[in-house]
C-alpha cells in the first residue's frame, strides 16, 4: 500500500459506456456513472455475474475501449485527452493485462513469451532476460523456460501469462476472470500467487471475477450490478 499523501494511481469518475441497439432501439446501457480510485499497491476485485460490464470495464481502463461518459485519469493523465498512440505508449509501458486464456504464442517458449511484451514498449532490452528468467524462477517455472505451451499445465501457462504482464514492471495490473478455465486447486493457487506478485512487485491490481470466495482476499471488493459499481468493503 502507498503513503495516504500520494495521489491515487486511477481515478475514475461518472464512467458511462452505451453501445448501440441491434434493431434501431434506444442504445444498450453497460456501465452507468461509475466511479472508482485505485492507490499505488493496492489490490481490488470487481464481482458481478457473466455479461454485466465487468470485461468492458477493464477495457475502458485497459485503453483499450473509450468511454461514452465520464472521465479515467491514471498516473495523473486524462486517458480521454491523449492520442491513440499516446494511449498505445501508455498501455504498453504502464499497464499489463491478464485474461482467463492465457494468449500464449504456441510457437515461442516460456522465456520467449514473457520478453514478448519488451518488444513493443519501447523499453531497453538490456537486463530483461535476466528480470523474466529470475520472474519465472519466483513463480516455480525455472526448469520450464524453454517449453513450448504446450508443454506445459493449465495452471503453468497462467503462471507465464502473468509474468509477461509483470516483465515492464506496470504500475497497474488488469485481470479478467484469471482462474475460469483452471481447477478449484489451480485457481486457488494463482490467485494465491497473483496477491504474492501484486505485493513484491507493488503493482496495483484490479481483477474483475464472478467468484466471490477468490475475490475477498483481495485489499476491497466491489460489485458490478446493472452498470453501477457498488462497494463491498475491505477483506
Amino acid at each position: 500500500m502507498t503513503s495516504a499523501d500520494a495521489p491515487p494511481l486511477l481515478v475514475v469518475e461518472g464512467l458511462s459506456k452505451s453501445y448501440p441497439s441491434a434493431a434501431d432501439g434506444p442504445p444498450v446501457d453497460v456501465l452507468s456513472g461509475v466511479t472508482l480510485s485505485l492507490d499505488r499497491g493496492e489490490s481490488v476485485a470487481v464481482v458481478g455475474p457473466s455479461g454485466c460490464g465487468k470485461s468492458t470495464l477493464l477495457n475502458i481502463l485497459g485503453t483499450l475501449d473509450t468511454a461514452t461518459a465520464g472521465t479515467v485519469r491514471f498516473l495523473g493523465q486524462d486517458l480521454a485527452s491523449m492520442t491513440q498512440k499516446q494511449r498505445a505508449r501508455l498501455r504498453a509501458q504502464s499497464i499489463g493485462f491478464v485474461f482467463q486464456e492465457h494468449h500464449l504464442l504456441p510457437q515461442c517458449s516460456a522465456m520467449e513469451n514473457v520478453l514478448i511484451p519488451t518488444l513493443a514498449s519501447g523499453i531497453a532490452q538490456q537486463g530483461q532476460a535476466d528480470r523474466a528468467a529470475e520472474l519465472l524462477d519466483r513463480v516455480g517455472l525455472n526448469d520450464r523456460k524453454g517449453h513450448r505451451p504446450d508443454q506445459l499445465s493449465g495452471g503453468q501457462r497462467q503462471r507465464v501469462a502473468l509474468i509477461r504482464a509483470l516483465i515492464n514492471r506496470p504500475a497497474l495490473l488488469l485481470v479478467d476472470e484469471p482462474t475460469g478455465a483452471l481447477d478449484g486447486k489451480t485457481a486457488d493457487q494463482v490467485i494465491k500467487l497473483l496477491i504474492e506478485m501484486n505485493q513484491a512487485e507493488g503493482t496495483a491490481m484490479l481483477m474483475v471475477t464472478h467468484a466471490t470466495h477468490l475475490a475477498h482476499r483481495l485489499d476491497r471488493t466491489l460489485r458490478l450490478d446493472r452498470g453501477v459499481l457498488l462497494d463491498e468493503g475491505a477483506a
